[in-house]
């Protein structure tokens, strides 16, 4: 399963780029038609729910002013971290008619190379071409334990367990230039050492034009708000502990009272960065840090901040 960063640059129906971020959110997107699905999307919620997934449905969301398909459909496929289709045909006497709407989300689904779990109730067939496809064949008796199967086993391929490595590209950081912000070189022991506190929790080191006030910059738009808040409290901890180690490191030999003194202010005025996908998860993480706040300033920035930064200075 590839899990780098991978953005969508050709819109499927000729609009412009897009730039949604693929397997983005903690969500699930299912496609499956109201009438004929209504029992399974009862199970398939509470599933997901209890995994810390959100189920994305394009008939619970609102797109006013915007393009129906790309809001509601879309791009909940592409951000979502894997998808689910329930293939049910409407029978109409001895006919069974395929959901015109559920195939073609199908299709979008295979078309961006998704990780797909169909199901389809036994004794009903599959439109030929997707009857060579894989597909949980269920009954009312067995649907909710070959769900849960099915859904675990996807968690499992698509979770990623740490942020991606970041090769900055130009858009973020035409973003961070527009706040004033650099990617730190590392190419001093300082920085490196800065650095290296931050790094195994995925964040990255950023400072100002003049190279005095240091912030760390974590890119976590692949996990949930309550993994990027124990990120920014262990990031905290680690610093707090390592500052407190000073005086110690001193009567070491580890660190020059020279080096202690010039790091005292770099800390003081130290800021983090978090990026995650939406205004939802941005929310969320500002609730928390209200209730409980950090040691240092924290701003939050979602994707469409970058889109919206971009734009205005085009």
């Amino acid at each position: 399963m590839d899990k780098r960063i991978r953005r969508n640059e050709i819109c499927v129906v000729g609009a412009p780029r897009c730039d949604f971020v693929f397997s983005s959110t903690r969500n699930c997107f299912i496609g499956y038609g109201f009438i004929e699905s209504a029992l399974e999307m009862v199970i398939l919620r509470n599933l997901l729910s209890e995994r810390g997934i959100q189920a994305a449905e394009a008939g619970g969301t609102l797109a006013p002013g915007q393009n129906a398909f790309c809001a509601k459909i879309c791009s909940k496929v592409i951000t979502s971290q894997f998808c689910i289709i329930l293939l049910n045909n409407e029978i109409k006497g001895e006919l069974e008619i395929p959901n015109a709407n559920v195939n073609m989300e199908y299709g979008l689904m295979l078309g961006f190379n998704k990780y797909v779990i169909p199901f389809q109730r036994e004794g009903q067939n599959l439109p030929f071409n997707v009857a060579g496809l894989d597909t949980v064949k269920y009954t009312n008796d067995n649907f909710e334990k070959k769900a849960r199967d099915a859904i675990d086993a996807a968690v499992t391929v698509t979770t990623q367990e740490f942020a991606p490595s970041f090769s900055p590209d130009q858009d973020l950081e035409a973003f961070l230039l527009s706040k004033g912000l650099l990617f730190v070189p590392l190419t001093s022991e300082g920085d490196r050492n800065l650095y290296e506190l931050g790094r195994p929790l995925g964040f990255n080191m950023v400072m100002s034009f003049d190279g005095m006030k240091y912030a760390y910059f974590g890119i976590f738009t692949t996990l949930r708000p309550e993994i990027v808040l124990w990120r920014l409290r262990t990031l905290e901890n680690i610093i707090h502990d390592r500052m407190g180690s000073i005086p110690r490191r001193i009567k070491m030999g580890l660190v020059t009272p020279q080096q202690a003194d010039a790091l005292t202010p770099i800390i003081k005025d130290f800021k983090t960065f978090l990026l995650v996908t939406s205004d939802e998860e941005r929310t969320t993480l500002q609730k928390e840090l209200a209730a409980k706040p950090s040691q240092w300033p924290v701003e939050v920035f979602t994707l469409s901040d970058i889109a919206a930064a971009l734009q205005a200075n085009r």
